[in-house]
């Protein structure tokens, strides 16, 4: 008798940690996750029918095209507890998408590149998430064929090209420049095994950190076939580029380092292009210098953070800075790239390492942009790219807190954590997928003052 009160207390005592797993797990995500996302700009290109698990794209979508799918699905009980995805099967592999721990209603799931001209069946598996029949609106783009044409990877930090665009670039290096905006001597101070925490020692580990990232900007990029010609850093000071806007003509010291000087981490550049860059660190030498790197090399395809929908301020004012540049050069070919690293209510991308990249969460917000450009990655292309952010200083921890057995037990209970009641923030894993991608807006756009204003808009 005993024994049965003792296992029925601990049954009781599981359930009401489900519970309360279940209900921090939904309410970590930053929006109510029973919301159908809204894409009231995106086309209705075709409209199939899910029946069984089971829907047929027709002829008249190419292969080659990205397909977006409006699928509505209801999480199951279980699904509070771990996080739900959706299978996709075809004749070509089979892919994840992941869904919110108890999310329901419209997800826009991304089908490109998971069928081709040989078959269009697709299966789709609900797992720990429901899929009603349901008649599914898709929206399909034509995808541009980048060969041969000149990419400009512009990344406010050292890593952001890569965990953007590495297998765009990879797949086209002998055409693309890679510019990096500031030397990220910012952020949190990294190495506390190293350095003391006085003003001197804080000094030169953000100096150290700065030359450490201004390092891997430069030479990360050769890794896929990139030349060091087209290799460029620009040196201006991490989280300043919203302050340096604010006031144009005045030089923006940075936020760590004691000094205002840009020529502090521009020359570790090698590029013969770095000879043309000029002025000091403020928000005309900025626009200038870009405007200088568009004139020269004259790329068709721009990739830049988009200031809708990714929060960091670094990203959100270099596509500014970039689009002033395009106005005034009265530059008017081809299109930008834009993308998310830091999504607005940082709840995107979610689950695990290779699964699919689709649309992120929205409600009507402002967010401007044409098409969708859906880049495939194999499983070998992605090993790359998770060894090139490996290469990366301040995504991979490296000498802080090495061989500290106290950091060493924080970060295991911490990891613990955050699998049990949170959502997995890990850039690495969270940008190493099975596709890159792009919200493509054509560079004309930028002349358009209504266009302009809502490129411009950030989130």
């Amino acid at each position: 008798m005993l024994l049965l009160v003792l296992f029925c207390m601990i049954l009781c005592l599981l359930v009401i940690a489900a519970f309360i797993v279940a209900a921090i797990r939904r309410k970590r995500f930053a929006y109510d996750v029973s919301r159908d996302y809204e894409y009231g700009q995106l086309p209705k290109s075709a409209t199939v029918s899910l029946r069984d698990g089971k829907l047929i794209l027709p002829d008249t979508i190419g292969a080659n095209d990205t397909v977006i799918a409006r699928i509505n699905v209801k999480s199951g009980w279980l699904g509070r507890l771990v996080m739900p995805w959706i299978g996709v099967k075809t004749n070509r592999g089979e892919w994840r998408a992941y869904v919110e721990h108890g999310g329901n209603g419209a997800r826009y799931l991304n089908l490109t590149d998971t069928f081709d001209d040989g078959s269009r069946k697709i299966t789709l598996s609900g797992n720990r998430v429901f899929l009603p029949d349901q008649e599914v609106e898709l929206s399909v783009y034509p995808r541009e064929c980048l060969s041969g044409k000149k990419i400009l990877v512009l990344a406010p930090h050292a890593d952001d090209a890569e965990l953007a665009a590495y297998g765009l670039y990879e797949k086209h290096a002998a055409d693309t420049l890679v510019v990096t905006i500031t030397a990220g001597e910012g952020g949190s101070f990294h190495y506390n095994n190293l350095y003391a925490r006085n003003p001197e020692q804080m000094q030169a580990q953000y100096l150290q950190k700065g030359r450490m990232r201004v390092w891997n900007s430069l030479t990360v990029p050769l890794l896929a076939g990139v030349s060091s010609e087209n290799i460029l850093q620009l040196g201006y000071f991490d989280s300043t580029l919203q302050v340096m806007k604010q006031n144009p003509d005045a030089d923006v010291k940075s936020t760590k380092l004691d000094t205002a000087d840009v020529n502090l981490f521009r020359r570790a550049n090698t590029s013969p292009l770095s000879k043309g860059l000029n002025g000091g660190s403020n928000w005309r030498g900025l626009v200038n210098n870009l405007a200088y790197i568009i004139e020269t090399f004259q790329p068709d395809i721009i990739v830049s953070p988009s200031p809708n929908i990714d929060a960091h301020k670094d990203h959100q004012y270099t596509t500014i800075a970039a689009v002033e540049a395009l106005k005034q050069l009265d530059y008017r070919k081809g299109s930008l790239f834009l993308h998310t690293l830091h999504f607005l209510s940082d709840d995107f991308p979610i689950g695990k390492s290779g699964s699919m990249l689709s649309l992120p969460p929205m409600f009507g917000q402002p967010f401007h942009f044409h098409s969708v450009y859906s880049l495939p990655l194999n499983k070998e292309e992605q090993n790359r790219k998770l060894l090139a952010l490996d290469a990366m200083n301040d995504i991979r921890p490296n000498a802080n807190g090495y061989a500290d057995w106290k950091t060493m037990i924080f970060r295991g209970l911490n990891g613990l954590r955050h699998h049990v009641f949170d959502i997995d923030r890990d850039l690495v894993n969270r940008f190493v997928r099975s596709n890159e991608l792009f919200y493509v807006v054509p560079v004309s756009d930028v002349h358009q003052e209504d266009s302009y204003q809502k490129i411009v808009q950030c989130g």
